[in-house]
C-alpha cells in the first residue's frame, strides 16, 4: 500500500509541472540496436567527399557507379555537391530555409523541404525522387542533414526507392533518446528497415555534443553513417578501429569524441 501510494503522489507531482517519464530500454536491447549500426570493410576503400569537416563525408569508391547525388537539408554549404559535380555527378537538392545555392553548375536546386507529404513550403520524399528520375533509373546517392527530420522521412519512403539507392549518407539525430521506449519503437524499425537494404561501412560521431550514457550504454547525440546497398557488397569484414585516417572533427573548436569499442568490434 505505501509503494502504491507514492506512485499516486509522484505521478501527481508530475502532471503539475507538465513533466513526462518514459520506460527505460535494458542495456541488452541498446546494444542490439547498435549491433545494426556496427560498420564493415564491404570491399571498397573509403573516400572523403566535400571539404574539411562538417560538409565532408566518407563514403564507398563507387561513385562511378552512382547516377545522382539527392540531397534534403542544404544549409549554408554545398561542398559535399561540388566535389560530386566535379565527377560528373548532378545533385538535386532541396532546403526551404535558404534562397539560392552557389558555386554549382549542373546541379538544380528546390527551395522546399523535403518531408513525408506534400504542402506549400514541403516535398514527399517520395515524389520529389520519382519527379526527377525516370522509373527505371537508380544508383543514387542520398546525402542527408537534416537536424531530426530523417526519421519523417526515411520513415515514409518507399522501400522500392529506397532499394534505388546505392550509397546513403544520413547524419542521425537525437541518439541520447533511444533508451526511452517511446523513441526506441521510432529508432529501432527504422534502421531495420535500411538494413533490409543495405549495410554500414562507416561511422563518424559529430563532436558537437558529447558521449551521453543511457543505461549504461554511451551514445552520440549526432551520427553520420554511410550505408552500402547490399548489391555492392564485395565482402563483409570486421573494421580493426574508428576513427577512419580520412576522418576530421566537425567542429574544430572543440574536442573530438570517439566511440567506444562495443560500436565497431
Amino acid at each position: 500500500m505505501i509503494i502504491k501510494y507514492i506512485k499516486i503522489i509522484i505521478k501527481k507531482i508530475l502532471k503539475k509541472f507538465n513533466i513526462s517519464i518514459f520506460t527505460n530500454i535494458p542495456k541488452r536491447r541498446l546494444l542490439k540496436f547498435i549491433e545494426l549500426l556496427k560498420p564493415h570493410d564491404l570491399g571498397y576503400d573509403l573516400i572523403r567527399i566535400g571539404d574539411g569537416n562538417e560538409a565532408g563525408y566518407l563514403v564507398p569508391n563507387i561513385l562511378d557507379k552512382i547516377k545522382y547525388c539527392f540531397s534534403p537539408g542544404v544549409g549554408q554549404s554545398s561542398q559535399f555537391e561540388s566535389d560530386l559535380e566535379k565527377r560528373g555527378i548532378k545533385s538535386y537538392l532541396a532546403d526551404f530555409s535558404v534562397d539560392k545555392v552557389e558555386n554549382l553548375k549542373i546541379s538544380s536546386f528546390l527551395k522546399k523541404n523535403i518531408n513525408s507529404y506534400n504542402s506549400k513550403n514541403t516535398i514527399c520524399i517520395n515524389d520529389w525522387i520519382e519527379q526527377n528520375s525516370s522509373e527505371y533509373e537508380e544508383n543514387f546517392l542520398l546525402e542527408m542533414d537534416v537536424d531530426g527530420s530523417e526519421f519523417e522521412i526515411l520513415s515514409s519512403i518507399t522501400e522500392k526507392n529506397l532499394k534505388r539507392f546505392g550509397i546513403l549518407v544520413i547524419e542521425f539525430h537525437y541518439f541520447e533518446l533511444i533508451a526511452h521506449e517511446a523513441f526506441f519503437k521510432i529508432y529501432f524499425p527504422l534502421i531495420e528497415k535500411i538494413r533490409d537494404s543495405f549495410e554500414v561501412s562507416h561511422l563518424h560521431p559529430n563532436n558537437a555534443c558529447p558521449l551521453i550514457e543511457a543505461s549504461g550504454v554511451e551514445f552520440p547525440s549526432g551520427l553520420e553513417v554511410t550505408f552500402l546497398n547490399k548489391k555492392f557488397v564485395k565482402e563483409k569484414k570486421k573494421i580493426k578501429s574508428l576513427p577512419h585516417k580520412l576522418d576530421k572533427k566537425c567542429i574544430i573548436g572543440k574536442d573530438d569524441i570517439f566511440l567506444p569499442s562495443y560500436w565497431y568490434n
